[in-house]
């Protein structure tokens, strides 16, 4: 019934609720910006170097850096609490940067907080998450006002459509959006996320300040979907976007993501109802390569071979920062060292877990190559038994900085990640199932 209703209405209640009075002081707090802590229990089968896909370093780093987060200081400090007792020693831990949603606020947490709670708890569905659920997001990342006043001329807009030339149209509403801030939104392993959730996005006119988009293990995203609503025009402002697991899209739903003309980072990784080829034709066709503006592409899991990852590059050289090739037998040793140096100058991010041509001899290779590298994932990589040699070859250069390393399942023992810590400063390496978020840089 709330559905049903909320897809009769255009424009939110005229009396705010007390979730929404709530939500608008939230927006409105002075309160510091505190480290995103949801609900979700942390899982292994999250980490991975992009993800999450929502999450950026707080406080933002002027100039943009490479370098890990600096999670804790610790100092101690001594007081005297009576001249006839003795000195009491406390040890106090500062936190200096944190991971917080990208472009969020109070508002915006609490509501991806909620979101969360209902994934978690599975009761996420479109009766909870409506059209009016989804105005409350709109209402948190640009203001009351400014959510009203764009729902408004989205419905004028419409109202004029048979009076007034679709470029006319155009051109008015991307400068209408253009003006407000952008948001960031999860809806991370909602399952039974459906047509009725995107559609009552785009009701909702999410799109028109949604910059970052995560609707991984969305089970329910299909190529119609993905083709008839998020690519139709209605999310004309979506920078990153991230579909991965969702095993339904085809490359016939990947096509149409060359109508999100300002997307520079894409994740489609575990689609494996997707080809290489399909990838390919993507970044060959899509509007941000051909500006250099397409800086982020994981893809694991879709049986890249060497031929497929050199055509890749050949298509971003000199732009892409951030590169996943994982779970791929068919990528050969030599053909990382050959083939991934020519992304030198801008690559800082790698993954190629599970692929059984990394060894020693390719991370050696692409250490002495690839000196902007600052994260590297090599899980399930069990021919790489040392970390000594890429680290060694970081050395001679003068502008290597720090590596942060995902080796769980790797063929590095503890006694041999000893060695290199003692050996070399400048390393991280995360052998067991932590590193959520660790390799989040942006």
């Amino acid at each position: 019934k709330d559905n049903m209703n909320n897809n009769k209405s255009s424009l939110p209640p005229k009396e705010p609720t007390m979730t929404s009075r709530l939500l608008r002081s939230l927006r409105d707090s002075t309160l510091p910006q505190q480290p995103f802590d949801g609900p979700s229990r942390p899982n292994a089968n999250d980490v991975d170097i992009a993800h999450p896909w929502i999450m950026a370093v707080y406080p933002p780093r002027e100039p943009p850096s490479n370098a890990p987060l600096m999670i804790t200081t610790n100092a101690t400090t001594t007081t005297i609490e009576d001249e006839n007792d003795d000195d009491t020693n406390h040890e106090t831990t500062t936190t200096t940067e944190f991971l917080a949603i990208e472009h969020s606020n109070r508002a915006v947490e609490c509501i991806q907080e909620l979101i969360e709670a209902f994934v978690e708890s599975g009761r996420a569905g479109d009766s909870r998450m409506g059209v009016h659920f989804f105005r409350e997001w709109v209402s948190a990342a640009i203001g009351h006002d400014a959510a009203t006043a764009a729902i408004t001329a989205k419905k004028d807009g419409k109202d004029r459509q048979r009076s007034s030339s679709k470029k006319r149209q155009k051109k008015k509403r991307s400068m209408t959006n253009e003006s407000l801030p952008l948001g960031s939104l999860s809806l991370h392993n909602f399952a039974a996320g459906s047509i009725l959730t995107f559609g009552a996005m785009e009701r909702a006119n999410v799109g028109c300040c949604l910059g970052t988009l995560d609707v991984s293990g969305v089970h329910g995203l299909t190529d119609d979907i993905l083709t008839d609503v998020i690519c139709n025009g209605s999310f004309p402002r979506l920078r990153r976007l991230s579909v991965k697991n969702c095993r339904k899209l085809t490359g016939k739903g990947i096509a149409s993501l060359s109508k999100l003309t300002k997307l520079t980072a894409l994740d489609l990784g575990g689609c494996f109802n997707i080809h290489p080829n399909d990838v390919v034709s993507l970044v060959q066709s899509h509007p941000s390569t051909k500006k250099g503006r397409f800086t982020e592409l994981y893809a694991s899991g879709l049986g890249w071979t060497d031929v497929a990852l050199e055509e890749i590059v050949d298509l971003t050289e000199g732009n892409l920062r951030g590169l996943g090739v994982g779970f791929s037998p068919y990528i050969s040793g030599p053909g990382l060292s050959l083939i991934l140096p020519r992304l030198a100058s801008t690559l800082d991010r790698l993954a190629v877990p599970f692929c059984p041509g990394m060894d020693d001899a390719a991370a050696v290779a692409l250490g002495s190559t690839l000196p902007n590298l600052a994260v590297l994932d090599i899980r399930g990589c069990n021919k790489v038994s040392s970390l000594s040699g890429i680290m060694d070859q970081r050395s001679e250069g003068a502008t290597a900085g720090h590596l942060f390393v995902l080796a769980r399942y790797s063929g590095i023992s503890n006694n041999s990640l000893e060695e290199t810590m003692r050996l070399y400063d400048g390393l991280t390496c995360i052998l067991d199932g932590g590193g959520v978020g660790e390799g989040i840089r942006r």
